[in-house]
């Protein structure tokens, strides 16, 4: 077999090229078409001119994100590969469907004769991108036919998610999907694939949905889901953004992404594939070096491997995530075979693992078809292909985009040792304390720990979407080809500016968590700011005022870890009780003074005060008035055995009118 490949400019230079060629006009020869032609009469017209020439040849084509072609990712073209074989015949088969994805795999595989044929080893298979759910169409296929090698995707159109084409050399439509099917005994298929997105922050639930649509995650709408990680703009940049930002799910070993297609009016989200109700999802992103070194790990398999052409689906979000770098990804290939393929919204995939073999789809992945008619193993390559520092690896704009890359996978990684090492603490105090007033301490501080981690995850989501959003407007400026200097200055600087938010983030949240207890001079204003940083997230959320009347602000000698603690289980408390009361304008107020050699730190909140019945209890080891599941009274009084045991002070509680005060009295004195 043979496989070339024409970047489409016009009727004239597609005929030249035929005869160049000596492209013969054959049942034999298989034409794809990716296009970013994205109207009917446009794709109809060229569907003429090729059966014009060519009146036998079998057509398959899609509407795109992209284009992929020998001299790598290229943008609004049409990419038309033209197949020749020797020894396989090729049919294909659109079919126009509206109600069942599942109905269309079984239709489209059913109107091909002989489906049960030992010659019919691949079936190349695009869908449109909006109205399919891709996953119920591959489950269709397999109810008939599960053997069969699926390779493919779904259509695309320009990130703009309105209309999407797919066609044959009969038809075009908007609804279903197309196919070819190769049969052939000398035919020899191999497949593979690359994800390489990172997971980010917490695993979330999903609480409800159907199929592909999901409802709510984490006691939230879909889209108020994605909003309140990455931020409010997702109302207008969903659902373009949400195939940067998918959800992951572990299915099996394996990972499996599902991007946003449709963003719908009632909060909901459709995305590529099924996400079943319980399923355990976060967030993913792309890992910059890991798809430029797994695409080298690809090369190098393919070169056990007989081929004669490649052809590549792969997802447009590491088009978007690796820009004009994508080619990183894609150009070592065609050191092999020549290469086509496009930019999909999903794709589709054959795998076979101890002797079971089902047809997945996928996302942010990027899809291998190798196919040859001849078993002889004849590739060679530079092997400077595989040198890790290519000279393409020094452009800016790649290491910027690996910076991030690599700053979110860090610091997730941290955000999760952090966790595991307070849960390994935790669990060490318990067995070391047997007796019942310490468990007790120790059960109060592993009720805390997931709000503390919580928390964590709440103060890093915001920068982290900050700069997100930062490197993609950039991107989308470079594009766009009006990215000015003083806008890329601005870009780098308010990354900067977050990064330095992080770390300083970082150094509150250690401080917390220290181990030892060391007493350290600081402003009152400052112990105060930094307990407030862990708790901001919880503040701004429920819309909670922080006033603040600082009359002193004189250096104390105190361990700032234990002193952070008491702050947060005070604020926090109040926060609860807030919250609980429905209180329209909630405040919590601070105010600092000195007296009789004392600094006084007052912490008030003005949600009705502290019953007087129960005011004389509340810092009792088993009070409570929280049901179980919101602790078991030991709050309070572990705040004050640290401040009057450990800091040598006085905490008390009292009532100023509407407003509940407790009162932090630490000695003066200073190193």
């Amino acid at each position: 077999m043979k496989t070339v490949t024409l970047d489409y400019k016009s009727q004239a230079q597609l005929l030249e090229f035929i005869q160049d060629n000596n492209i013969q006009d054959t049942n034999y020869l298989l034409v794809q078409v990716f296009t970013a032609m994205n109207n009917e009469e446009d794709i109809n017209n060229l569907r003429t001119e090729i059966l014009e020439q060519l009146p036998n040849a079998k057509i398959i084509g899609a509407t795109t994100c992209g284009e992929i072609s020998n001299e790598g990712s290229i943008s609004n073209s049409t990419v038309i590969s033209f197949s020749t074989f020797e020894k396989t015949v090729v049919e294909t088969k659109l079919l126009d469907y509206r109600e069942s994805s599942f109905v269309t795999g079984q239709s489209i595989i059913k109107s091909f004769e002989n489906t049960q044929n030992e010659e019919l080893k691949l079936i190349i298979t695009f869908s449109d991108g909006l109205n399919t759910n891709g996953e119920e169409y591959l489950a269709g296929i397999s109810s008939i036919n599960e053997e069969i090698v699926i390779s493919g995707g779904m259509a695309g159109d320009n990130a703009t998610f309105t209309t999407t084409y797919i066609f044959n050399e009969v038809s075009i439509s908007s609804h279903g999907a197309v196919a070819a099917a190769l049969f052939s005994d000398d035919l020899n298929v191999y497949t593979n694939y690359s994800f390489n997105w990172e997971t980010i922050g917490k695993k979330h639930i999903v609480e409800k949905s159907d199929k592909n649509r999901v409802y709510r995650i984490g006691g939230m709408t879909t889209v108020e889901f994605y909003k309140y990680y990455l931020g409010n703009d997702m109302d207008r940049l969903l659902p373009a953004i949400g195939i940067e930002f998918p959800l992951v799910m572990t299915r099996g070993n394996v990972k499996v992404a599902r991007a946003v297609l449709i963003k719908h009016d009632d909060g909901s989200l459709s995305f590529a594939g099924n996400i079943p109700e319980g399923s355990e999802i976060q967030f993913g992103h792309g890992s910059v070096q890991m798809i430029i070194h797994k695409g080298l790990d690809n090369v190098k398999n393919l070169l056990a491997q007989p081929i004669e052409s490649i052809f590549i689906y792969s997802c447009m979000a590491r088009r978007a995530l690796l820009q004009e770098d994508v080619n990183l990804e894609l150009l070592p290939l065609r050191e092999i075979a020549p290469i086509s393929g496009f930019f999909t919204y999903g794709e589709f995939y054959h795998n076979c693992t101890k002797g079971q073999c089902a047809n997945q789809l996928l996302n942010e992945t990027m899809t291998i078809l190798a196919i040859s008619e001849s078993k002889d193993i004849t590739n060679h390559i530079n092997p400077n292909v595989f040198s890790h520092n290519p000279p393409e690896v020094d452009d800016i704009g790649l290491h910027r985009t690996q910076a991030l890359s690599i700053l979110i996978e860090r610091t997730t990684k941290e955000l999760e040792s952090l966790n595991n090492d307070l849960e390994s603490r935790v669990t060490s105090e318990v067995e070391k304390n047997i007796e019942k007033d310490n468990m007790l301490q120790m059960i109060q501080a592993q009720a805390q720990l997931g709000d503390m981690i919580e928390m964590i995850l709440h103060q890093w989501r915001q920068p982290l979407s900050a700069i997100s959003t930062a490197i993609s407007s950039t991107q989308v400026y470079k594009m766009s080809g009006i990215l000015k200097d003083d806008m890329l200055d601005k870009t780098l600087i308010d990354v900067m500016r977050y990064v330095e938010h992080l770390n300083d983030t970082v150094e509150d949240f250690r401080d917390l968590f220290k181990a030892e207890v060391n007493f350290t001079n600081i402003l009152p204003t400052v112990l105060i700011q930094k307990s407030l940083t862990i708790l901001y997230p919880l503040l701004k959320i429920h819309g909670i005022k922080v006033e603040s009347e600082f009359e002193s602000d004189e250096i104390v000698l105190i361990p700032i870890n234990l002193m952070m603690q008491v702050i947060i289980n005070i604020v926090k408390n109040a926060i609860d009780i807030l919250i609980e009361r429905k209180i329209e304008n909630p405040i919590v107020k601070f105010k600092t003074y000195v007296k009789k050699e004392r600094l006084i730190i007052k912490i008030m909140d003005n949600a009705g005060g502290i019953p007087e019945d129960i005011l004389p209890y509340i810092f009792n080891k088993k009070f409570t008035t929280k049901s179980d599941t919101h602790g078991t009274g030991i709050g309070l009084d572990m705040s004050k055995n640290i401040v009057e045991n450990k800091v040598g002070g006085k905490l008390t509680a009292n009532n100023v009118g509407e407003w509940a005060v407790f009162n932090i009295k630490i000695p003066r004195k200073s190193i």
